[in-house]
């Protein structure tokens, strides 16, 4: 009987034994499936592990600091307040990092682009736009449609349409390289003249792989080169014109008609996002990783504000809301 009773005892503390190391394993997996989430998945963690390259103070691109920064908080990871008047960045977040500019990118392309085309340019769209990926946002311009340079920037600015960035980067990539003879040689040109131009302005940490920013972890820029690139799109007028339309209506060169609607919803009357004195500029977007730049209009001053990698696109929205209410309190 003792027998018995030793090992029903034994029986039991072989179950026991079990379910311990059966619930340490499953704590375990739980443990590596969160860092794997907050590594990989967590908006707070999205892509943006690389160290920027900041400009030294007194080197081409340097930007200056305020020495009293505004006191604001929002819940994207990065993010910035940048006064145009001033000429300095008033406050900062996750600046230390590279961010992903997604269709922001566009603005640089157009800066590119103009270097070679004029606005009133025709421009006969051509097979390029069957390179963009298939999820892309669209101004939804074809192949043998004809529209000036300024429509194509506008169908950038809008609609923030992947087929007229590729449009117009293999337009200005046919006059940088009169030799290349395929869509993808001219927009490999045109890219190249995008990089080459930014190391060129003192933009030091951006590197740009698509005209459309819809690419991978290699395509990227830095909060403080983002200043330097909305600051000059903010003086190009043919983009300061577009970027601050809510929609527009827009008939073709070759005659087709279309009404093109502005992705920034900080822009439109009806929208619960709504801000007076937004004046532009863009947004752009990934998969969990949502960004906004806003041109901010009050008393006299135009302020450039940035939010990057928000968990969704409302998200986005939101904090810039938060930046520009804190602005319009001051």
């Amino acid at each position: 009987m003792s027998a018995m009773r030793v090992k029903k005892k034994a029986s039991r503390a072989a179950r026991r034994h079990r379910w311990a190391v059966g619930l340490v394993a499953c704590m375990a997996t739980m443990l590596l499936v969160a860092v794997l989430f907050l590594m990989y998945v967590s908006p707070y963690a999205i892509w943006s592990r690389t160290y920027a390259v900041l400009h030294e103070a007194g080197e081409q691109g340097y930007i200056p600091v305020s020495a009293q920064p505004l006191d604001i908080a929002v819940d994207a990871p990065q993010a910035f307040v940048y006064d145009m008047s001033a000429g300095e960045i008033l406050w900062q977040k996750g600046e230390e990092r590279v961010v992903y500019p997604a269709s922001i990118t566009k603005l640089w392309s157009i800066l590119t682009a103009l270097e070679y085309l004029s606005p009133e340019e025709i421009i006969t769209v051509g097979d390029e736009v069957s390179l963009i990926d298939p999820a892309s946002s669209r101004a939804y311009v074809s192949a043998g449609q004809r529209l000036t340079v300024e429509m194509l920037i506008e169908g950038m600015l809008l609609p923030s349409g992947n087929d007229a960035a590729y449009a117009l980067a293999a337009a200005a990539g046919r006059v940088i390289d009169p030799e290349a003879a395929t869509a993808s040689d001219q927009i490999a040109a045109f890219v190249g003249k995008m990089n080459e131009r930014a190391a060129a302005s003192g933009l030091c940490g951006s590197v740009f792989l698509t005209p459309d920013g819809l690419a991978g972890e290699e395509h990227y820029t830095t909060v403080e080169d983002m200043i330097l690139i909305c600051r000059m799109a903010m003086e190009e007028p043919v983009i300061a014109r577009y970027a601050s339309l809510a929609s527009d209506d827009v008939v073709y060169e070759s005659g087709e008609v279309i009404t093109w609607v502005n992705t920034n919803r900080l822009l439109h009357s009806d929208d619960v996002y709504y801000r007076e004195g937004v004046i532009g500029l863009k947004t752009g977007s990934l998969e969990h990783n949502y960004c906004v730049i806003a041109a901010y209009e009050c008393e006299e001053k135009i302020y450039l504000i940035g939010i990057f990698g928000a968990w969704d696109k409302n998200m986005r929205f939101e904090d810039a809301c938060v930046v520009i209410d804190a602005l319009g309190d001051d």
